[in-house]
């Protein structure tokens, strides 16, 4: 199956170098390709499936770390901060994978379809493998890129039996996570929501653990359990995301980015930066 897809994708990273991200004819689907190896790059992992094909990508979630070989894969039911490595990758054998964006309305309708299972507690990131009918059904999928003119009628269906067979593999309770109606969880995930969009607020834990209906302590250890981040240390990676999004501008010093993104003390935020980024907010804003 694996040498199947490199074969499909071979016409598409045929003579890419450096590290790029290659849009397809099949929608949401994502070709990733990289000839160097590279830092721990920060980013922000959108509910997506996620399948190495060759080489070796970390993946690190606040506290769960993910080592993807060629034939793994990852998937995640919602945005969270992550820092992600190339770290097998050369010219004669470079990395190469594929995202699919998650079409939400789509996996929700699977969901409802099937037999309707208890909620359970999970992470909001889960690995498993391309073995078995998940691998078929994904490798279907990608392969329609050959014979565009199919992508109109099979693309909804392939993708359909992607998520039907995903939701029955180790990655299930995962995914499941986008339908599900728990009250909990859902509470939890408008709190991982509230923290990205206001970013550069004050947080007041006890507000967000009574509006999700927990305590404090309860708050703290679902909220670790699901993102894998403490719900500061979620804020403070987003943060730090948008700051290098404002120092790649040029448009602003970086006291004051520091200030715009929630910062009270320009040091900090230097320390900090330098601690997710590997070099100081200066050396950005110069670049």
């Amino acid at each position: 199956m694996i040498d199947s897809l490199l074969n499909d994708l071979a016409p598409v990273v045929a003579g890419r170098t450096g590290t790029s991200g290659i849009s397809t004819s099949v929608p949401r689907v994502t070709v990733w390709t990289s000839t160097v190896t590279t830092l721990p790059t920060p980013a922000v992992f959108e509910p997506m499936f996620y399948a190495v094909i060759q080489g070796t990508k970390l993946l690190i979630m606040g506290a769960n770390r993910f080592e993807l070989e060629a034939g793994a894969c990852a998937a995640s039911s919602f945005g969270l901060p992550f820092l992600h490595q190339f770290t097998v990758a050369t010219s004669a054998l470079p990395y190469v994978a594929i995202s699919l964006h998650l079409d939400t309305t789509l996996l929700t309708n699977v969901i409802l379809s099937m037999p309707k299972r208890e909620d359970r507690w999970s992470c909001a990131v889960a690995a498993g493998d391309l073995s078995g009918p998940a691998g078929e059904a994904f490798a279907r999928l990608v392969g329609l890129m050959k014979t565009p003119d199919d992508i109109g009628v099979l693309g909804p269906h392939y993708e359909s039996e992607l998520y039907y067979r995903l939701l029955q593999s180790t990655m299930g309770d995962t995914l499941r996570q986008i339908g599900q109606r728990k009250k909990r969880f859902q509470q939890l995930k408008t709190s991982a929501d509230w923290l990205a969009s206001n970013y550069s607020e004050p947080v007041d834990i006890r507000h967000l653990a009574s509006s999700a209906g927990m305590s404090v302590t309860s708050f703290h250890r679902h909220f670790k359990k699901v993102t894998g981040f403490s719900p500061l240390a979620f804020q403070r990676h987003i943060r730090l995301l948008e700051a290098r999004k404002l120092l790649a501008g040029g448009l602003a010093n970086v006291s004051r980015v520091a200030y715009d993104v929630g910062y009270v003390s320009p040091s900090q935020f230097s320390r900090e930066y330098k601690s997710m980024f590997g070099i100081p907010p200066v050396a950005d804003l110069q670049r």
